[in-house]
């Protein structure tokens, strides 16, 4: 009998771990054949992903030199949103062992999905792991038997913290990708323009230096990453994230129009430039927008759910290096995100505190709001 297994996904764009993945499931699994299949839209995705005759060249370029790969344009050909039991009713054979890669993030919502059910009357799920995400594997085996009288597959590979959305963030922002997308997908990218900056990363590409334009990156790669789960809108956060240094290096004295508050201290005071910056030159007129941008350093009382997850992805992206920064962290990944920001906003008032830094009443405010009350 022969065995088949199908990797779906946007690969907007593929990434280097996408091709390891492959490479190792084909090994472990002794696949006869493995389709990568492109979605044309994702169900979960609420922003448009790059033109599919793009995602599926780089897909035939990334996987080009890989034995046993097929690329298929199925479900971009069949057009509208792609459901995994369509797909694998689809490809079913009574006669084939067929699998279907998930990674370990996505079995813990595999639940949620529509008619699972269908999916594994015709397919068995494969599941690898990811870096830094956790997976109680056990506690989902006992639910599937439990549910739906059938175990999956958990493959040994474990994926590295790669992402799309930061090398598509990398690619906008001119940061340097190192090994996070294969040479000839990268020289793809380049010379089709697929990934170019929009009004705000223009923006700040002028504004802002090398170092911050990559702090920038980061902050918008770890606040989209908690997104969809707290029900926000992934280009709010997105522009939210992307602007809130955007005036770090520019000169209050400079901007006329530019009233702040007279008790402003001056580590805070970019961050209300920013915010006048983004309505002024860039027409932003969403006031969550405008708040997240001015209160992502200070904090303020009674904040809105997107200015929490930008002051939080401000203190904890990738690049910040100090003492208790990991178990924030941690917090993020893997605790209840009202935890975690009231955490960050601690570490923050302590650091003010250790440092005698002049503290400005809004975080004065937050504090009492939400750690005193």
């Amino acid at each position: 009998m022969k065995k088949i297994a199908i990797f779906g996904g946007t690969f907007n764009p593929v990434h280097s771990e996408h091709v390891s993945l492959v490479k190792s499931a084909i090994t472990e699994l002794g696949l006869d054949k493995l389709i990568v299949m492109p979605t044309y839209i994702s169900p979960h995705k609420t922003s448009s992903p790059a033109p599919a005759e793009d995602r599926l060249a780089m897909l035939k370029l990334a996987f080009n030199d890989v034995e046993k790969v097929e690329i298929s344009d199925y479900e971009i050909l069949k057009k509208g949103k792609s459901y995994t039991y369509q797909t694998i009713e689809h490809f079913y054979d009574k006669d084939t062992t067929l699998y279907f890669l998930v990674g370990g993030d996505m079995l813990i919502d595999f639940k949620r999905w529509k008619y699972p059910e269908r999916i594994l009357a015709c397919a068995t799920l494969a599941v690898f792991s990811r870096e830094k995400v956790f997976v109680d594997y056990q506690k989902e085996q006992d639910y599937f038997i439990k549910n739906f009288n059938k175990e999956f597959v958990r493959l040994r590979y474990e994926g590295k913290d790669y992402s799309s959305t930061k090398i598509r963030t990398y690619f906008r922002l001119n940061i340097p990708l190192g090994d996070l997308m294969p040479k000839l997908v990268c020289e793809y990218v380049q010379k089709n323009k697929v990934y170019t900056p929009d009004i705000y990363e223009s923006f700040i590409l002028k504004t802002l230096p090398p170092h911050r334009i990559k702090h920038t990156a980061d902050v918008v790669i770890t606040a989209l990453r908690k997104a969809r789960e707290l029900g926000l809108d992934q280009e709010k956060v997105r522009i939210s994230a992307t602007l809130h240094d955007s005036a770090k290096y520019l000169n209050p004295q400079e901007e006329k129009g530019f009233c702040p508050p007279k008790d402003v201290p001056s580590p805070v005071m970019h961050a209300f430039l920013g915010a006048y910056v983004a309505e002024k030159y860039l027409g932003i007129t969403d006031k969550e927008i405008i708040d997240a941008i001015r209160y992502h350093t200070s904090g303020k009382a009674d904040m809105t759910t997107l200015g929490k997850l930008i002051f939080v992805a401000d203190m904890i992206e990738e690049g910040r290096d100090y003492e208790g920064v990991d178990k924030l962290r941690d917090l993020y990944e893997n605790s209840d995100f009202e935890v975690c920001f009231r955490e960050c906003l601690k570490e923050e008032f302590v650091h003010l505190i250790n440092k005698k830094a002049s503290i400005y009443h809004e975080t004065i405010n937050a504090i009492n709001y939400y750690i005193e009350k």
